[in-house]
């Protein structure tokens, strides 16, 4: 019965090696507003923390500082912005220093962390939209996920060339007659 504890113990040890690292990204404060609230009064909410994410719209360089237009999402539990999600409003982060814009590319997903400062109007085609501005002190650019690839076994040649091909009757060889 010992022996089991020690398998056990140890398969413990080598899965726990399999375990994600966390994001460099901390954890939403106590007081995390929604974007929308703040959206509809941006001044009562000067001074709090929040954690926000989206995706990139439009990235400005200026001389001390990078300014990232973002579509705002809601964020799941490990702070990556959902992209089905629907968006309560677009925000402003501004973040010291040069954010290259071939990396912080416009449709890229970004989770910030910082200060709401306040408001700023800006154009949309012609209307006048109020971002409200989060002075980021942390930051995370989310990889970009690989495109998913779907399995075709009408295609295989390895079936597609199978001996019983021509009695199955269709255009796939495959065994169970499964074919689109």
């Amino acid at each position: 019965m010992r022996w089991h504890r020690g398998w056990f113990l140890a398969g413990m040890v080598v899965l726990s090696g399999c375990a994600t690292a966390p994001v460099p990204i901390p954890a939403p404060p106590v007081t995390n507003p929604p974007l929308a609230r703040v959206h509809a009064n941006p001044s009562d909410y000067r001074g709090l923390t929040v954690r926000w994410g989206g995706t990139i719209i439009k990235v400005e360089n200026q001389e001390q500082e990078t300014v990232l237009l973002i579509m705002g999402r809601p964020l799941d539990d490990e702070g990556r912005p959902l992209v089905d999600a629907a968006s309560p409003g677009r925000f402003m982060a501004k973040i010291n220093g040069f954010l290259d814009p071939v990396l912080y590319s416009p449709g890229r997903l970004m989770t910030v962390a910082g200060t709401i400062v306040g408001s700023e109007s800006r154009k949309i085609g012609s209307y006048s939209y109020r971002y409200p501005v989060v002075a980021a002190e942390d930051y995370y650019l989310w990889p970009k996920l690989p495109q998913s690839v779907r399995y075709n076994p009408c295609y295989n040649p390895f079936w597609y060339g199978a001996p019983f091909y021509p009695w199955y009757g269709f255009r796939c060889a495959w065994p169970i007659g499964y074919c689109w």
